[in-house]
């Protein structure tokens, strides 16, 4: 018998009995569609944890001025000023470090002229805006002069720019005043807010925030908010490689506890490596990928029992055809070759609708997902490895549990079987 003809005279033997075949293939069906759906759902929260953490800025590291120890009755008090960042960056200090950010944030009342509004005020060095995937919809910049010298201009998200005039169109220019000090606006940011950032502290939609030079922050709205231990946010550092970011941590540490004079005691500074953070997510996806492969292989396992049970019961309906085939010449091989294409064909079917099955359980993903990611950077992928992948544990299945029947087949003696009614 040819190939071609097995694979007819299998497809004939399914579709003669059509529920019996369906509900052969439900455990396949099943399995297969868990792990399609749990390698989507995997490879769509990977990516959206790398873009974010992409968003975040490749290579930096945030300090805030909170005491890192585990004892809620530390007496130490937080400390971290702007002259820590200026010692940071003193030649020899901290040399895997590429730049420090110095961020200043509270919340203040803004104006053009007309209804006063509450948005976040961040005072920033001009570096702020070289870290992530920072957006400029109009304008420009402040650079480092205007930040040295205090100058009382801004930079504006986009829905404080929609709030006070409308539109970002024609915002460069005018006037706002923040707390009752005017400010000229140079630029409006697009910049996305990163779903990723609350877990490293940095809360806010940049579109409601307005952008200050970090000294004009300081001395002209917030002197009185600010004392000579805490007069920071938080800093963002930036290593000179995404490589070198634990070197840099580990002089940012040392430099920071000499600045600081502490010897035995802990830090008076925290440090949050994003990269970390992501590395904690992975291992959240792997315990879920974990726990769908285990039901994916359960649903597997039975639908293989069932497999082999179906084929076994073939085996014994169509005895009498198996020993009138071996009598007109039939080899054992024949025989052999005959079920075990049979129990393949009947577990890729179930492996093709199990595929289905799995980008089914995609799209309702996506829906689920779109609550915890309302922007839609978090989205399953059904990806071609996970087709081909699918597609090969089906057929590995069949091979599995289709051939001891095939082999129990091809074993028949010809004459008892002749001999069966």
């Amino acid at each position: 018998m040819s190939l071609s003809e097995a694979f007819r005279v299998a497809w004939e033997a399914m579709s003669s009995n059509k529920l019996r075949s369906l509900l052969t293939m439900l455990g396949i069906i099943i399995g297969v569609g868990a792990v399609v759906g749990m390698l989507a759902i995997g490879d769509g929260y990977s990516r959206w944890v790398d873009a974010e953490v992409e968003r975040l800025g490749l290579g930096t590291f945030y300090v805030n001025p909170t005491v890192d120890s585990p004892d809620p009755d530390e007496p130490l008090e937080p400390r971290l000023t702007a002259a820590d960042a200026e010692a940071m960056m003193a030649p020899g200090r901290a040399p895997a470090v590429e730049f420090v950010v110095v961020e200043l944030s509270r919340s203040g009342v803004v104006s053009a002229g007309g209804e006063r509004y509450l948005f976040g005020i961040k005072g920033v060095t001009p570096t702020y805006f070289a870290v992530g995937a920072q957006e400029l919809g109009d304008g420009r910049w402040f650079d480092a002069q205007e930040e040295q010298s205090a100058a009382r201009v801004a930079v504006i998200g986009k829905t404080v720019a929609e709030t006070l005039f409308g539109s970002i169109e024609g915002a460069v220019g005018r006037r706002i005043t923040v707390n009752g000090v005017q400010f000229e606006v140079v630029g409006v940011s697009t910049t996305r807010q990163s779903q990723a950032a609350g877990a490293v502290g940095r809360f806010g939609d940049p579109g409601e925030q307005v952008y200050l030079p970090y000294s004009t922050a300081r001395d002209r709205l917030f002197r009185n908010d600010v004392t000579p231990r805490v007069d920071v946010s938080t800093m963002t550092v930036k290593a000179r490689d995404p490589l070198s970011v634990d070197e840099a941590i580990r002089q940012v540490t040392l430099v920071l506890r000499e600045e600081h004079r502490l010897t035995y005691q802990p830090n008076d500074f925290s440090i949050t490596n994003p990269a970390q953070l992501a590395n904690q997510f992975r291992a959240v996806r792997v315990g879920f990928s974990a726990f769908l492969g285990t039901i994916g292989g359960i649903s597997l396992l039975v639908g293989g029992i069932g497999i082999m049970n179906i084929m076994l019961v073939s085996v014994a309906q169509r005895t009498r055809e198996i020993g009138l085939r071996k009598a007109v010449g039939a080899k054992r091989r024949d025989i052999l070759l005959q079920f075990l294409i049979e129990a393949v064909v009947l577990c890729l079917f179930g492996g093709l609708l199990g595929v289905g099955l799995g980008y089914l359980l995609s799209l309702l993903g996506n829906v689920f997902l779109a609550s915890l990611s309302p922007n839609g950077g978090l989205r399953t992928n059904v990806s071609l490895f996970a087709v081909v992948l699918a597609t090969s544990i089906s057929v590995g299945v069949g091979l599995f549990f289709g051939l001891f029947p095939a082999m129990r087949a091809a074993r028949l003696d010809p004459i008892a079987a002749l001999r069966n009614e």
